[in-house]
């Protein structure tokens, strides 16, 4: 079986290749990127079975560039971050889709799973638009969180937050509007909600958006600086999340 992976995540595509080759040595990766720009192109002159597509990428996202092939002659396993709405989405359609980080267990199921039901596919346009609706649907419910105030209840983006400070059994949240809301949870929740959507806790009180990330500093420990050009340090505990992501952004 031939196969190919796109994810801009350059750690991701690496981590699948060693668990394919792991798990079944017959199958070949005949192409693999990080960049969906260059792979429109690339995916529809070669010849391969599966892609495993990572939906959430800059430019273009895993929707898009289905949506601007002239012809889907391949089959398509997604992969993403974004658990909650994506189970949703694939599941009223029946299509195969793996959570990040990929587990062994869970991608040798997908792959049973695929060759089991190879006549189901999202190759028609129509497939692929009610897809498309289904997730946009999901995603905008679940992308924002409740934050109780002093009147009700406010919903805010989870892009819209750039950290998050602890205290005590409060946290408050520091959005890119430069307003700060107090939230009736400890850090360790938050983080428990946040986590799917690939925030990093760098420090015992710090929880940060990775989107908001505006520069590194090495010296004195190591720091960030986010988008609202706060500085916030970087604990020698928590130095592995911050650099392991760094790392993932290297081309």
């Amino acid at each position: 079986m031939k196969v190919a992976i796109l994810d801009d995540e350059l750690h991701c595509v690496e981590s699948l290749v060693l668990h394919l080759q792991s798990l079944l040595p017959e199958i070949t990766v005949v192409y693999k990127s990080t960049n969906p720009v260059e792979a429109l192109s690339k995916l529809q002159e070669i010849e391969f079975d599966l892609l495993f597509l990572d939906i959430e990428m800059p430019v273009m996202n895993g929707f898009e560039l289905l949506n601007s092939m002239e012809e889907v002659r391949f089959d398509v396993i997604f992969t993403t971050a974004y658990s909650q709405y994506a189970v949703e989405a694939f599941r009223a359609q029946a299509i195969n889709y793996l959570l990040k980080p990929i587990d062994e267990d869970e991608l040798r199921s997908a792959l049973l799973t695929y060759m089991a039901n190879k006549e189901i596919s999202i190759r028609t346009p129509e497939n692929l638009e009610e897809l498309l609706n289904n997730f946009i649907i999901g995603k905008s419910l679940i992308d924002k969180i409740a934050i109780p105030v002093s009147d009700g209840i406010e919903f805010i983006d989870v892009a819209d937050i750039v950290y998050c400070q602890s205290h005590s059994n409060y946290t408050s949240i520091h959005l890119a509007n430069n307003k700060t809301l107090m939230f009736s949870r400890t850090l360790k929740d938050t983080e428990d909600i946040l986590n799917k959507y690939g925030y990093l806790r760098i420090h015992q009180s710090y929880l940060i958006n990775p989107g908001h990330l505006k520069k590194y500093v090495r010296h004195d420990g190591g720091s960030v600086i986010m988008s609202d050009d706060t500085k916030i340090p970087i604990s020698a505990s928590k130095r592995n999340n911050i650099m392991s992501y760094l790392e993932s952004l290297r081309t």
